[in-house]
């Protein structure tokens, strides 16, 4: 039986097997989720493969490579357009999810990510959109071991995803840790439980840095946490000029790398420093967003382990397959990430 889940993600972050576009009936680049998809894949590569099928029926669906994406496929999948729900748009719809999943599964996928199709200009009213997804979903996974995602960005379709999958998939995993499913983290003599995150459409994904969750400090917005702290890294140095270019970057990857370019920078300032930054952006983060508050509370008192080998200051500089990540004592970083977390929980637990 597979897993279903929705997560507030840009899909195309997404680390998923396969990702799905919602495409139109010639798979020619579009707005939205599509003109994205197409954006970070690589619009000629992309283009070029879509011209070779050349067509998609409603209801259907086709099959990509995903080029510059993190992802291996992409599948097109042909929603209808709604016209008042009485030309078999339901039907349609359910089709087309679920001809999306058979072809991932074909290639051998064991992920794959949607966005909440025909929901968007082609007007289906998003809570029968829901329902229609998450069945054809349900009754997909009732067999497989397949691992779905819905990737969406805006916090009402996050909240009436999320009420609708608990509703309709009872005993499926939405997407919460229970304890029992919980990691158990060797500290010296004694073991706890643990949480270890890193990819952004993970159960936990929100707890990275670069999960697309809009806050404000001081009145200035930020997209993401990396921003923010990208962003006050600028303003310790005095690059007023960095810091205000920061802001006009929605990329995560493209704030840490503009981040990196701080004028008078000095690692031993920063470093003393960082920790303290991030812990005011997080809770700016988690206090102003209901969902996300809830989900950091209800790791109770579990170890939060950001789970990479690409970073030792973050992260613990372990991967999430390394077991070496059970034993603190065998870290390779300092995961400043999960420890600043933790403190967070701490204040909005205080707070009641």
């Amino acid at each position: 039986m597979g897993n279903i889940s929705v997560v507030r993600s840009d899909i195309t972050l997404l680390e998923t097997d396969a990702i799905v576009n919602a495409a139109n009936n010639h798979l020619s680049a579009g707005g939205g989720v599509c003109g994205a998809i197409f954006s970070a894949a690589g619009y000629s590569e992309l283009k070029a493969a879509c011209d070779e099928i050349g067509f998609c029926n409603t209801g259907s669906a086709v099959v990509t490579p995903a080029f510059s994406l993190n992802a291996k496929y992409i599948v097109h999948a042909v929603g209808p357009i709604w016209r008042g729900g009485d030309q078999d748009e339901d039907k349609l719809l359910y089709s087309a999810y679920y001809s999306s999943l058979t072809a991932a599964a074909e290639k051998g996928c064991r992920s794959i990510a949607f966005p909440l199709v025909s929901a968007g200009i082609y007007g289906y009213p998003s809570e029968e959109a829901w329902r229609i997804a998450l069945t054809a979903c349900r009754d997909f996974t009732e067999n497989t071991d397949m691992d779905v995602r819905f990737a969406v960005l805006s916090d009402e379709q996050f909240s009436m995803g999320n009420s609708l999958l608990s509703e309709l998939l009872p005993r499926k995993n939405s997407g919460t840790q229970t304890a029992a499913e919980m990691d158990r983290l060797r500290i010296g003599n004694s073991e706890t439980d643990a949480i270890f995150f890193y990819r952004v459409g993970d159960a936990y994904g929100a707890f990275s840095n670069w999960a697309p969750t809009p806050f404000t400090v001081d009145g200035v917005s930020f997209s993401t946490a990396e921003q923010y702290i990208m962003y006050r890294k600028c303003l310790t140095f005095g690059d007023n000029v960095t810091a205000e270019k920061l802001l006009s970057y929605d990329s995560p990857k493209e704030q840490k790398a503009l981040g990196r370019e701080a004028a008078g920078y000095i690692d031993s300032v920063w470093a003393g420093i960082r920790q303290t930054v991030a812990i005011r952006g997080l809770y700016a983060k988690f206090s102003q967003d209901a969902e996300l508050k809830r989900l950091l509370l209800g790791t109770g008192d579990a170890v939060l382990v950001e789970c990479t080998s690409n970073d030792r200051i973050w992260a613990c500089g372990l991967d999430k397959d390394d077991d070496d990540r059970l034993s603190a004592d065998r870290w390779k970083g300092q995961n400043i990430l999960g420890f600043a977390l933790m403190e967070v929980r701490n204040m909005l637990r205080a707070e009641g």
